[in-house]
């Protein structure tokens, strides 16, 4: 039987720990006279704390006793679940079927004496954890304060100052405000005739303005409408009460209050049904608030009327706007003139006022700030109560946090970004959470986060849904409520990785310390602290990591090649996560006791210097995430043993073990070099049968097909046919066999998704594949011509082509591929045009642009119609093509009508620039962008080689 394994910030390991009993109470365990009885009796009281720490989750200001009780039964879950664990370890030991000599048998003959002590501990454990409930629930009910004692201090909801705040005193405020202006300008000029309803969204954090700004629309817009209104809806809203805020508004009548919401509805829709009318309603959280009441409200007429919502959840915003879903103005944070322009002003009045002294430090807590007007503001409002000294604003950039600020303005941020907290669900707050556990200005992988929420048991699964697409689900549900910011959008609308702003990150520090879910050593913890989860930066006293206490660790993470020393695992019996992925500076001997980490469930020592694992790695049978270093030529026999992993990340170099057909729960494997595998191995890959996505890298030795081959491709199509839903070749053949690929024994396959070309030239059987997505060419010594550009254009289902080979010639894209979603070329062309129609759903273009005589100018031409969807235009080009064009370079971006982003790097050639050179680049691209009717973000780069493209992805 399984345990439910789920943690959470608000109940700690409570739910497991419950889930656990019930697995002891069952027949499968043996337990000591009395001890079913106790556990029995643990069960009944753990089920009602838990009850009582899921009410106290939703309390935003709980009395300090039941603080102290939450953080108390919170405290004891997780020592119960560690007490469980080590005992359920123990005794589900299995032994073997029949001990081969006397040694063997005077092991087990010990190992049956153990567990009869083990079970004797366990008893001993429960009766004092029973003892301890018993004495914090005691203290609760001793010194639990009446109720009705209770001070309330209701807060004043801080944005009330910034639907009222003097225009004088806003910074960058013009720009947006302007932008939804023009969106709400009627097109033929005149006013407030046979005009459809427009609605506008206005989303961002909580903190960018929103409020602010979309009030400065109201006030300049407002006069010129019959009637308006401006109401708040806000987190938890009595809708009731809303309505009759809108209905006062527009018609100076109160409503009485025992009118339903369906008569008020009505009323609303009477009033305005020939009225042109503006209305704005301001922080609308989630979507039944709009779509079951608001919109029935608001009655769509022709006589121009305007709504404006403001919301932190991108999906609510374009809900909102319905069917014009371009209506939706992301909210951006200050730049940093306008940063600057904001902090001074409050500070000094403006910057030139600003002692010399204190330039460099205010420069450094404006980059905490991150461009969020709330956080400059109450930061800067902190400062004016200090003494102009140079120490006293260094102490206030070593502490900005929410714990250390003590004015209402730091309250304000505080109360500002609570309201998002409080609003996600408790598992969702938990994985929120976890980010404290990467640094600062940190890009987090979105996978790698994924698996560590998995592996700590932060993420509930409800039925028979996929844990890893549900952490996908729950990754994305915090880029649409505006509190991580995504990073390397793909074509997919999906964010590869994230970062959080540091205002934030102080945020969710301050609520992790007082939850006591992670623990940050900058912050000096004291000597008694329980840590459970921190992470390493390698700044940290050697002594004092070694040292470390991990006994209660469940994550223990490091960053960067400074970390050469890690605390000593014999005590980490509680560890789940050890993810130590780029430290380059720890070796294999850092990892030989990993094999005691009994309960590890994500282990992540890619892009280490780790080359080697210990036969003990065979132990950890609870592991389910291994990503190994790519260089590591040789997997012990004792992975084998590995019965639940369900994903393993290896390099090509590595040899696996015979034996990988005893991983049936694994799901995910690559990359694989088949060639360096025995035959063993390749027929017990079959065996994988719940296998969904796979990487394999396949060379050739010769013309024929060996029994390597014919055993791989056995076991391919077996795979095919059960859960393989992904599988990635890269093939290589050797120089005389260029035609290998697509022989008659390489099996067509429903599986194959991506193609990775290193050698070999495209066949008709790449053309054949009848769900290829990704096809990547990067085969030396062959030039891309029109007529391969045809073929591969014919692939009705590729979303992604890249090719490092040169695209030679005179190339003219205009039919053929109609899904791809992304172009990657290398272009040596006399002449590449994009004709009109070309590429309709292309998203993303990446050129590098080289021509066979160095001073030929670009012949690079995007005609009316073309790419019609792309929105990111990344270009590689000389800087000597630039000065031979001059400033009459023109490729007809104009043309690009969905343009978003235009990244530029200037290759200097290996050469200093000259400043003069570098300002004509700038100024050749600068005018594209400024003259493109979308005012496309620009960003350039000097770089020397195509991968300075990539950085950002």
């Amino acid at each position: 039987m399984a345990e439910e394994i789920f943690v959470s910030a608000a109940t700690g390991a409570m739910r497991s720990v419950l889930g656990k009993l019930g697995v002891m109470l069952s027949n499968e365990y043996k337990l000591l006279k009395g001890v079913r009885d106790d556990i029995q009796f643990l069960k009944d009281e753990l089920e009602a704390m838990h009850k009582f720490l899921v009410a106290m989750a939703n309390v935003e200001e709980p009395p300090e006793q039941d603080k102290l009780y939450a953080d108390a039964v919170r405290d004891l879950s997780y020592v119960m679940e560690d007490k469980i664990d080590k005992f359920m370890v123990l005794v589900r030991r299995e032994p073997s079927s029949k001990p081969d000599s006397f040694m063997e048998l005077f092991r087990k003959s010990m190992e049956k004496i153990n567990k009869i002590k083990f079970r004797h501990n366990i008893a001993k454990d429960v009766k004092d954890i029973k003892i301890r409930i018993t004495e914090v629930s005691d203290r609760h009910k001793r010194y639990m304060m009446d109720p009705s004692l209770r001070a309330t201090n209701e807060k004043v909801d801080p944005r009330l100052e910034a639907m009222f705040k003097d225009a004088s005193l806003l910074v960058g405020i013009d720009g947006p405000t302007n932008v939804l202006l023009k969106w709400l300008d009627n097109e033929d000029g005149e006013s407030g005739h046979h005009h459809q309803l427009k609605v506008l969204s206005i989303v961002g954090s909580g903190g960018l303005g929103k409020t602010t700004l979309a009030r400065q629309v109201y006030n300049k817009l407002g006069a010129d409408y019959d009637c308006r209104a401006f109401v708040s809806v806000s987190r938890n809203p009595n809708m009731a009460s809303v309505l009759r805020s809108i209905l006062r508004n527009i018609s100076n009548r109160n409503a009485s209050p025992e009118e339903s919401i369906q008569q008020l509805i009505e009323q609303i829709r009477e009033f305005l049904q020939d009225k042109r009318y503006f209305i704005i309603i301001d922080d609308i959280w989630d979507k039944n608030h709009w779509y079951q009441t608001l919109s029935s409200a608001l009655v769509r007429n022709d006589c121009g009327s305007a709504i404006i919502t403001t919301t932190r959840n991108i999906d609510v915003a374009k809900l909102c706007s319905g069917s014009q879903g371009d209506l939706v103005y992301e909210l951006q944070p200050l730049g940093v003139d306008h940063s600057k322009k904001l902090f001074f002003k409050r500070i000094f009045g403006c910057e030139q006022n600003c002692p010399p002294n204190l330039k460099e430090v205010s420069d450094d807590i404006l980059k905490k700030c991150g461009g969020l007007p709330l956080a400059i503001n109450a930061i800067s409002s902190l400062l004016t109560t200090k003494e102009r000294k140079q120490e006293s604003w260094d102490r206030v950039r070593r502490s900005i946090g929410f714990d250390k600020g003590k004015n209402d303005d730091i309250g304000d941020m505080k109360y500002i970004l609570s309201l998002s907290y409080f609003d996600l669900p408790l598992d969702l707050r938990s994985c929120l959470l976890y980010l404290t556990m990467f640094p600062e200005d940190y890009k987090i992988e979105r996978q790698r986060l994924v698996h560590r929420w998995i592996s700590e048991g932060l993420i509930k699964c409800r039925d028979e849904e996929d844990l890893f697409e549900l952490g996908e689900e729950y990754f994305h549900e915090l880029v649409n409520r505006s509190l991580i910011q995504p990073v390397g959008i793909g074509y997919d609308g999906k964010a590869r990785c994230c970062r959080v702003h540091d205002i934030v990150l102080d945020f969710l520090i301050h609520k992790s310390a007082e939850k006591k879910f992670s623990t940050l050593l900058s912050s000096n913890p004291k000597s008694d602290c329980i840590v459970r989860r921190t992470f390493l930066m390698g700044n940290e006293d050697q002594a004092s990591v070694e040292k470390l206490d991990l006994s209660h660790a469940r994550s223990l993470g490091a960053f960067g090649s400074d970390v050469k020393q890690l605390p000593s695992f014999g005590k980490s019996n509680a560890l789940r996560v050890l993810d130590l992925c780029k430290c380059y500076g720890l070796r294999s001997e850092h990892v030989k006791d990993i094999g005691r980490l009994l309960q590890l469930r994500y282990m992540n020592i890619s892009e280490t210097m780790v080359m080697k694992l210990p036969r003990e790695i065979g132990d950890l049978e609870y592991l389910e995430t291994l990503s190994l270093h790519m260089n590591l030529q040789e997997l012990p026999e004792s992975v084998a043993r590995l019965k639940r992993l369900v994903r393993l990340f290896v390099g090509t170099d590595a040899k696996f073990p015979d034996g990988i057909g005893n991983m049936k729960n694994l799901q995910e494997l690559g990359i694989v070099d088949a060639m360096k595998q025995s035959v063993e191995f390749l027929e017990e890959l079959g065996k994988l049968t719940s296998l969904r996505k796979l990487k394999i890298r396949w060379a050739s030795e010769s013309g024929e097909a060996s029994d390597k081959e014919k055993t791989l491709m056995s076991s391919l199509c077996k795979l095919d046919a059960c859960k393989l839903r992904n599988l990635s070749i890269e093939l290589w053949s050797p120089e005389e066999d260029a035609t290998f690929i697509g022989r008659s024994f390489f099996p067509n396959l429903h599986s194959i998704r991506e193609i990775r070309l290193g050698s070999g030239w495209i066949t008709e059987w790449m053309l054949s594949l009848v769900n290829l997505e990704k096809l990547c060419l990067f085969s030396c010594g062959h030039e891309i011509v029109q007529q391969d550009v045809e073929r591969v254009g014919s692939i009705p289902t590729l979303l992604e082509f890249r090719a490092t080979n040169d695209f030679v010639g005179s190339i003219s894209i205009s039919g053929g591929f109609q899904q791809l979603r992304r172009f990657d070329m290398c272009a040596r062309t006399t002449e590449l045009t994009f004709e009109a129609g070309a590429l309709p759903n292309l998203q993303e273009l990446f050129i590098r642009w080289v021509s066979f005589e160095l001073y030929d100018s670009p012949q690079l031409t995007f005609e009316a119609g073309a790419l019609q969807n792309l929105k990111e235009f990344s270009l590689w080009i000389r800087l000597d093509k630039l000065e031979s064009a001059g400033a009459g370079l023109d490729f007809g971006i104009q043309h690009l009508t969905s343009l978003d982003r235009l990244r530029v790097v200037i290759d200097c050639a290996g050469k200093q620039p000259h400043a003069l050179d570098m300002a004509l680049a700038d100024g050749v691209f600068k005018s594209m962008a400024d003259t493109h009717p979308n005012r496309p973000t620009l960003k350039m780069m000097k770089g020397y080689n195509y991968f300075a493209l990539h950085d950002e992805e």
